[in-house]
């Protein structure tokens, strides 16, 4: 490069803008490190980083030999203002282990980055991190490029940048690489974030729940207590070597007690903590200054509680977090691998399961023992357990990031009282969705209606009402195929539960059909009949009902026929045993088997719903068949804009809305702007027959309301303004003159911008039913072409279509235009189209209202803990 570089910029970053980039990060090694803006205060820090590296790590990073830094480098280097100039730190345990800067070039929207990474602490992804972090710095400062130089034989620096994710400019010159790239979050780059995070997760949280050896705080023999359970549950039932702290005993259960964290002479990186809350903090800080990976807090802190109240759990977090220590809990029952190779054990409850193929998540603590009872009962064998408490530092999230990668899981089983980070959880939830089904319980503020529910259908998690409906549908889905179509074909010998179950079948969603056998029908008659079932073509599922020909025991022949049928069945087949227990048909048996019919269909139901979900990811049509112009849309916002506070929103007037609209082809009727003066001209140029409304209007679809339908002539449009006028006085001051649409049926449309989740699109009802009845399916963008018409099946819209005799298809296709148009342009804050005439040739919005703000530059999405 010809340039120099850039003179230090004076200023310093204030407070608030340096806490804004501050950090605590995972790395690609599965610890923790802290991330913040270099400070003049760090120049002895820096120096001394710098004079412990190697000769070739400062010659890589100078270019020529440099065995120490000058006062006026290290001036150089930490004083910066993070716009023209950043300077970002890591801290791993409280040691300077990295550093990286950018400098913006005079008068360019570029600047040149480069970073030094202690060669201790190479290989960690440390550098990517660093990058990540400066991008997003860089783009909220209007920096649109970086530039940097790499000498050829830096192998791994180079690596850093050409796998950041960016198309990289490279030229080459006297062995050194010149580097020029784009900063924009393009999808390569966040396909590559989303990459980087998950194997980062993951292997954080293998570090906390593999672990080479465990200790217990707390540890006792005192019977009933808590650290007597958990000390007996983690050494009669894990593999790995465990230690007792309990400074009042010197024994525990026969093995010795230690006095602190720090007097066990092994390398620990374990810790469940069942402390006193006052004792929590030095607990901490004892497996912290024991460099432990991990601490499972299953001490109750209540923050009402007066001695609880001292303990701050968001310090202790930060500071565990700092220096490499993660925590489940405080409230935690504890977690469990049951595997075949190194189980753990270190739950308060016993977890007495088989090994099986279910990860269960729960955030409630007190529930732990009552599912695992349940799920022994019901014969669900597990692959892990974890009690999350109260979500202090792992939440769902992290859980769904390692349960991708575990092979031994087929289903993940949550039950969840809150979403930490609601859009984080719908984009790993979606993605992990692809790979094994998530089944979930939502109570709390993870139930909050409509935007919930948005975020369980848009991610595929199966939702279900209660935790037995949560182990039914797990132990399903554990051992069946998905269902991938609604017809089910019901084999019995028994009239009365066949009709049951084919009622419970169709009003969950799905078709039956019967396959009635006699009633004494014998095993061989049941396995031939669902061998028949599970070979036609035109059957998706079976549900064998076997009822005893006396009252007696359940047959164990016909058990075992049902079981031999059903296994490896490329095809769902679930049993209803009438008089049996819920469980497997038989002991060992991969079918489920249910008590009674109405569990099964709904089980059934969901597998079916969750099949639909896997067919709609592979839509394609996500994309409307109108041309589109996201040039002019971004013109006519940003004309509007002009001028606004930054905070300030903006309603589009109707001229404006229907040109916003129309860059995205959507169809408006025809309508002019106009006074009580010159309605009458306006219905002349638009044609008659018209409609009048004013622009501010009451509630209902009266004259006096603000709304006059089908005027024919100029006195009938003369008469309605003067009854508007009398009526809503001011507010009849500007009116809207439009086109009388084709007749057909109203629908609402609205898009509205969250901060945490995107666009949220909402379907139901439109014209006078939109306020009075809640009628609305929600999702949240991108809508694909299944996905918008599952939303109109989801509302009463779907049924008054039909009545009428209307196709969705134009609806649909309104619906995805809408839908991308706010996705494209996120300084619209609410996009509400009622109504939505729609025929089966047509959508024609009559009423449209348009909000929009200026958007903040986004910043690149950056790897942290939240």
């Amino acid at each position: 490069m010809t340039e120099s570089v850039p003179e230090p910029a004076t200023g310093a970053p204030t407070t608030a803008s340096a806490s804004r980039w501050e950090s605590n990060v995972v790395l690609g090694s599965g610890d923790t490190a802290y991330i913040r803006p270099l400070t003049p205060a760090d120049s002895a820090n820096l120096l001394a980083f710098h004079e412990r590296q190697s000769e070739q790590s400062v010659y890589r990073r100078y270019f020529s030999p440099k065995p120490t830094l000058s006062a006026s480098e290290l001036a150089h280097f930490t004083t910066v203002d993070m716009v023209d100039r950043a300077a970002l730190a890591v801290e791993s345990q409280d040691e300077f282990v990295a550093w990286a800067s950018y400098e913006r070039w005079p008068g360019r929207n570029e600047a040149e980055a480069a970073f030094m990474v202690d060669d201790e602490y190479h290989g960690r992804g440390i550098a990517t991190l660093l990058l990540e972090h400066l991008a997003a710095i860089a783009r909220t400062n209007g920096i649109e490029r970086f530039t940097a130089e790499v000498l050829g034989d830096n192998r791994g620096m180079l690596a850093v940048f050409s796998k950041a994710g960016w198309p990289l400019k490279r030229g080459f010159d006297s062995g050194v690489v010149d580097l020029d790239w784009d900063l924009a979050a393009t999808d390569e780059f966040l396909d590559s974030v989303e990459r980087r995070e998950q194997r980062a997760d993951s292997r954080a949280v293998a570090r906390l729940l593999i672990p080479k050896a465990v200790v217990v705080v707390g540890a006792s023999d005192r019977q009933h207590s808590v650290g007597a359970a958990l000390w007996r549950h983690v050494t009669r039932n894990s593999s790995v070597p465990a230690y007792a702290v309990n400074p009042n005993h010197d024994q525990v259960g026969g093995e010795r007690s230690y006095a602190s964290v720090s007097d066990v002479p092994d390398d620990v990186s374990l810790a469940i903590v069942a402390v006193p809350p006052a004792a929590l903090d030095a607990t901490i800080d004892e497996c912290i200054a024991k460099r432990m990976r991990g601490a499972i807090i299953v001490t109750d802190v209540d923050p009402t509680s007066p001695g609880d109240s001292t303990v701050d759990v968001a310090a202790l977090v930060a500071r565990s977090r700092r220096n490499g220590l993660r925590v489940i809990g405080p409230s935690s029952m504890g977690a469990a691998a049951l595997r075949s190779d190194d189980p753990m054990q270190a739950a308060l409850v016993n977890v007495a399961l088989p090994i099986g193929n279910v990860a269960i998540s729960l955030q409630s603590g007190s529930l732990g023992g009552a599912v695992l009872r349940q799920a022994r009962d019901i014969g669900l064998g597990l692959s892990w357990f974890v009690s999350l408490g109260d979500k202090s530092d792992v939440s769902s999230n992290d859980l769904l990031q390692f349960w991708e990668d575990d092979d031994q899981t087929r289903v993940i089983a949550m039950y969840t009282e809150s979403f930490g980070n609601p859009a984080k959880f719908a984009r790993i939830a979606r993605r992990v969705s692809h790979r094994r089904p998530i089944v979930a319980v939502r109570t709390g503020s993870a139930a909050d209606g409509a935007i919930g529910s948005a975020i369980f259908q848009q991610a595929g998690v199966i939702e279900v009402p209660t935790v037995h409906a949560l182990l039914d549908t797990a132990r399903v889905l554990s051992s069946q195929p998905v269902l991938r179509g609604p017809a089910i074909r019901i084999v019995t010998n028994s009239r009365s539960p066949a009709t049951l179950a084919t009622a419970a079948l169709q009003g969950a969603g799905l078709n039956a059909s019967i396959s009635r056998l006699p009633v004494e029908a014998t095993p061989a008659m049941f396995q031939q009949a669902m061998g028949a079932a599970l070979a036609a073509p035109d059957v998706d599922g079976v549900l064998v009902i076997h009822a005893p020909a006396v009252a007696s025991d359940i047959d164990s022949d016909a058990s075992e026929a049902i079981d031999v049928a059903g296994t490896g069945a490329l095809k769902p087949v679930v049993g209803v045993l009438l008089g049996s227990a819920d469980g497997p048909v038989r002991p060992g048996s991969a079918v489920p088997n249910f008590s009674f019919p109405e569990q099964a269909a709904a089980v059934l139901a969901r597998s079916h719903r969750y099949g639909q979900w896997l067919a709609s990811e592979s839509d394609t049509g996500s994309l409307p068949v109108t041309p589109i112009d996201p040039d002019v849309a971004h013109t006519i916002i940003s004309n509007e804009l002009e001028g606004r506070a930054d905070d300030e929103p903006v309603r589009l007037g109707i001229r404006v809305t229907h040109d916003l609209l129309a860059a995205y082809g959507i169809t408006t009727a025809k309508a002019l702007e106009a006074t009580p003066d010159s309605a009458v001209e306006a219905a002349r140029s638009i044609g008659y027959p018209v409609a009048v409304k004013a622009a501010r209007r009451g509630v209902g679809r009266s004259v006096k309301a603000g709304i006059a339908l089908d005027l024919v002539e100029d006195d009938d449009v003369a008469d309605s303004v003067a009854q508007m006028v009398e009526s809503l006085g001011d507010d009849a001051a500007t009116l809207i003159v439009q086109e009388m649409t084709t007749p057909g049926f109203d629908v609402r449309i609205r898009c509205e911008h969250d901060d945490r989740l995107g666009v949220i699109v909402s379907v139901g009802l439109g014209g006078v039913h939109a306020d009075v009845i809640n009628d609305r399916a929600t999702r949240i963008a991108p809508v694909s072409r299944t996905g918008a018409a599952a939303m109109i099946d989801d509302t009463k819209v779907a049924a008054a279509l039909a009545d009428a005799d209307i196709e969705m298809h134009a609806l649909v296709d309104l619906i995805l235009t809408a839908a991308l148009l706010a996705s494209d342009h996120p300084g619209i804050i609410e996009l509400d189209l009622n109504p939505v005439i729609v025929t089966s040739a047509s959508a024609v919005v009559t009423d449209v209202k348009a909000v929009v703000r200026r958007h903040q530059r986004d910043e690149s999405p950056i790897r942290r803990l939240n």
